[in-house]
């Protein structure tokens, strides 16, 4: 249900509530068993005892929006170990919602945790419910139980380390049902979250200081993923523009200050809006929208030509005549925040399984963590930028610096044109024209390669240079890796390996097309038929959810799926590929499923399914590691998910 629609039941549902004070259900908690030692696992029971006629809904998705959720107060010392537990449910058919798993009578319902140190505050379990008979609803509340526990003297006891995850004992007044209906619940139907949401959970209950070091260390490792080679380029070519010829000048902190700002002020707050507005997928609607890509690729061919010499780019002269010095001063600022911005666009989709994650807060109304999440995730972003964006001045003053500038700027001119390919790419895959297949893509880089060398060598003289510029061993030597960069992108057209820039490329086979005969695996690309292969070979699914803009998953494709022993394992399953971000039925119906398999908004995420339709394991994000990979899809052990 959006929220527009959730806000319109809640609105109708207090105008028909009959009385405002009613308190159809009351709510304990306790733990069990209640002489839990540190490193022992456990429950948290919580008890309800609802009054005839009314119900509340089930812990899983077919709850529907007004699902009741369970959770602990941070830094009580507890960890949650496993999903929310409840007995079979009843069903009913909300006219709005469709099929509705709820509780009546008494019912009790558990959340596995595991104690991992004494606790520094007060455990408090907190139950959010909506109550409903069969005439209306009351609002949707939250319920805070505190539970007096002390933890048990002594070390763990083998017997109670593992999680339980055993449905309570329910009280005398629960309303039993069939065990068929639990087969519909969620207590069997939702997937096993995977380690990476699960990381993102443990350092929450361990408090605000461990989740924010959190988010901090994963910034740093995105700093590792395809996504953000463009900007260094970039952010060396904008601050070189603020380089004059020669010029002597103070080294420009407050604008590589602003440029870091930029990037955390846009990170946190475009990711967060959007969210709020277009839910926990939002932030990679954004990234793979065609027409925010093409303005990309523009920006890019625009700052190349004015890199060449072509133009300069400036504020309107009457603009600058009207502020004089005060304006020069705010263009200063705000030009950087502008290129924050476009830093934030360029890496959303590679950020967005750990953004993804902290951002689905923010798309169920709570903002606190998400934001401060983010902006420690954005600030580790940030910092080698910082040092970018100085760079170009630090190389103002060293001697003869016009001449090196002037190379600078128009090499990072070549790399802004290979970069805006990338973008052009992304256009031309969700439109589907077909233009820009991976031959195409990697001639168009090769000569790109070429004619940089060509530059460097002192062959061709752009607007800005002397007649014959002076070529000196460094230049030349930077000139030869360019041709060797251009003859290795003719090589992969035939299938050389270009390792990680392998991930800028377009899939191969251009999607829709068909796959090559020797290709290494045999991918089915619907998901009714790779069901029905399944189901007659007895064979597990194996569900790469992908997208043609990408990037993570084109690294995934390009360099681990081939892998002899990869492509082995995965052809011991069903391959089923199925893209989700071209915005046709076909793929909005992929991203239901992906979203009702695995409740993650992003790509890439793999996804391991029985031939009755039931999901065994769930691995979101890239694992660039074949081992550990190898390791997910032969379930042997634990994966870091990305």
């Amino acid at each position: 249900m959006s929220f527009f629609r959730l806000l319109i039941v809640t609105f109708l549902a207090v105008l028909v509530t009959p009385v405002l004070g009613q308190e159809p259900v009351k709510w304990t908690a306790k733990v069990e068993p209640s002489d839990l030692r540190v490193g022992e696992s456990g429950q948290i029971i919580f008890t309800a005892t609802i009054d005839e006629g009314w119900h509340i809904y089930g812990v899983a998705k077919n709850g529907g929006d007004t699902r009741t959720t369970l959770e602990i107060s941070p830094g009580s010392g507890f960890q949650v170990v496993g999903d929310p537990l409840e007995p079979p449910t009843g069903f009913l058919n909300d006219p709005m919602m469709g099929k509705l798993a709820v509780h009546a009578g008494g019912t009790s319902l558990a959340l596995p945790v595991r104690l991992m140190k004494p606790g520094g505050g007060k455990l408090v379990a907190k139950v959010t419910f909506q109550p409903c008979n069969d005439r209306s609803c009351l609002l949707q509340t939250t319920t805070e139980i505190p539970i007096n526990f002390v933890p048990a003297q002594g070390e763990a006891r083998p017997g109670q380390v593992e999680p339980n995850l055993t449905v309570p004992e329910q009280p005398a007044s629960h309303v039993a049902h069939e065990a068929e209906a639990q087969e519909s619940t969620a207590a069997t139907n939702v997937p096993p979250k995977d380690e990476f949401n699960e990381r993102v959970t443990q350092a929450k209950d361990a408090g605000l200081g461990a989740y924010l070091w959190l988010a901090f260390t994963m910034g740093l490792l995105a700093l590792l993923t395809p996504c953000v080679f463009p900007m260094i380029p970039i952010t060396v070519s904008f601050f070189s523009k603020k380089v004059g010829d020669g010029e002597k000048r103070q080294t420009d902190y407050a604008g590589a200050t602003a440029y870091s700002l930029g990037i955390i002020g846009t990170f946190t707050g475009l990711g967060v809006l959007i969210s709020v507005f277009f839910g926990a997928s939002g932030v990679q609607d954004l990234a793979t929208n065609p027409w925010v890509n093409l303005a990309m690729a523009v920006l890019f061919i625009v700052l190349a030509a004015s890199l060449f010499g072509a133009f300069e780019i400036g504020l309107p002269s009457w603009l600058v005549n009207k502020a004089n010095t005060s304006a020069s001063k705010k263009s200063g600022f705000i030009a950087p925040l502008l290129m924050g911005l476009t830093f934030t666009l360029t890496s959303f989709t590679c950020t967005v399984p750990f953004v993804g994650t902290l951002l689905a807060g923010a798309a169920q109304g709570n903002y606190l963590y998400p934001v401060l999440g983010m902006a420690a995730f954005s600030t580790a972003f940030a910092l080698p930028f910082f040092l970018l964006a100085l760079f170009p001045q630090y190389l103002a003053k060293l001697p003869k610096s016009g001449s090196w500038l002037s190379t600078v700027k128009a090499t990072m001119g070549f790399l802004e044109l290979a970069a805006a390919l990338k973008f052009l790419s992304n256009v031309d895959l969700v439109w589907q024209y077909g233009w820009l297949t991976r031959p195409i893509f990697l001639a168009i880089w090769a000569g790109l390669a070429f004619v940089c060398a060509l530059y460097l060598f002192g062959w061709i003289v752009l607007g800005h240079d002397p007649v014959k510029p002076k070529v000196g061993w460094f230049r030349r030597g930077f000139a030869s890796l360019s041709v060797v960069a251009g003859v290795y992108c003719l090589a992969a057209i035939e299938g050389a390996s270009l390792g990680t820039l392998a991930s800028f490329l377009p899939p191969d086979p251009y999607p829709g097309r068909q796959s090559s005969a020797n290709a290494a695996i045999k991918w089915e690309h619907t998901y009714e038929a790779a069901l029905a292969k399944a189901k007659a070979e007895n064979k597990e699914i194996f569900i790469n959810f992908t997208g043609v803009t990408c990037t993570n998953c084109r690294n995934m494709e390009f360099n681990v799926f081939p892998l002899p022993k990869v492509a082995s394992a995965i052809n011991e399953y069903v391959p089923l590929e199925l893209y989700t971000d071209r915005k046709t039925p076909e793929d909005q119906k992929n991203q239901a499923l992906r979203e009702s398999l695995t409740g993650v908004p992003s790509n890439p995420v793999y996804v391991i399914l029985s031939p009755d339709e039931k999901v065994v394991r769930v691995l979101q994000g890239a694992e660039p590691d074949p081992e550990k990979f190898l390791a997910f899809l032969k379930g042997s052990g634990k994966v870091a998910s990305r």
